[in-house]
């Protein structure tokens, strides 16, 4: 008996390596929008399942675009998604990405000034029987099975708990191939800014603006020899130079003051009960 069940493992495990490879990445643009690729391939005898999630796929999706892909031995699909921006995709139906509660917040934004802060926290769960035949077979299947999530994001990540960063801070990785073949869960999450580069801009118009008056009236108030008009010049400087300063100390507080995501923030939908 037990000589028949070494056979049939490794058996199994031949027909299993390299079986099965699912990708599932999300790029961020620098205006916000959300372009998501989604692969699923596998051997012959996963071919039902990837049909299944095909047209799952595009039953909640009917936008969505499918191409039809080999990779060696693999059959499967890719599957391509637009969204214009964070927010319609925070209501997108997949379930990796919405809230559930207890376990975590989905997506969440805070609106400021300078950009908008958003906060990835996503989950991803699985069960498995755990015997001593289940383990040999998932380490075989683990040693060649991919099942990873990717987000790619235009500016660094400011923290993650993602397994692979790359790029600067812009690529990551979390692999879920363990969870799926063993069981358990994993909470993915990265929090970012995107930036609003025309506030940016204008903001730093008006402060050079406002700097170039006050060094202008300073240089006025010094040469005036009347004192009526070098009295008014100082005016002028004390004014645009109170108003630099203003600004400069509002900029300052909504560039590095922390934020602190509440509920309020969150515009994931919630799982279903």
């Amino acid at each position: 008996m037990k000589k028949l069940l070494i056979v049939a493992i490794s058996l199994l495990c031949i027909i299993c390596a390299g079986c099965f490879e699912v990708n599932s990445e999300l790029t961020i643009t620098d205006t916000g929008a959300v372009i998501g690729h989604y692969k699923f391939i596998g051997t012959a005898a996963l071919t039902q399942p990837i049909e299944d999630w095909k047209n799952q796929a595009k039953k909640l999706n009917p936008n969505i675009k499918i191409k039809a892909i080999e990779q060696g031995d693999l059959r499967g699909y890719e599957l391509v998604t637009e969204y214009p921006d964070i927010e319609t995709f925070a209501q997108s139906a997949s379930k990796l990405y919405l809230a559930h509660e207890g376990k975590n917040k989905g997506i969440s934004r805070h609106k400021s000034w300078f950009f908008d802060e958003y906060d990835f926290d996503f989950y991803w769960t699985s069960s498995s029987a755990q015997t001593a035949f289940n383990a040999t077979v998932n380490q075989a299947l683990l040693s060649r099975a991919v099942l990873d999530t990717t987000i790619n994001l235009p500016y660094a990540v400011d923290t993650t708990n993602a397994d692979e960063v790359s790029d600067g801070g812009k690529f990551l990785k979390w692999h879920l191939a363990h969870i799926a073949i063993n069981g358990g869960e994993k909470s993915m999450q990265a929090r970012f800014k995107i930036w609003h580069k025309d506030k940016v801009f204008l903001t730093a118009a008006v402060e050079l603006m406002l700097l170039a008056a006050t060094i202008f009236f300073l240089i006025k108030a010094r040469s005036e020899e009347l004192e009526n008009l070098g009295k008014d010049y100082r005016f002028k400087r004390n004014v645009f130079a109170g108003l630099f300063v203003a600004l400069s100390l509002i900029a300052a507080y909504f560039l590095f003051t922390p934020i602190a995501f509440t509920a309020a923030d969150i515009i994931s939908v919630a799982t279903q009960s």
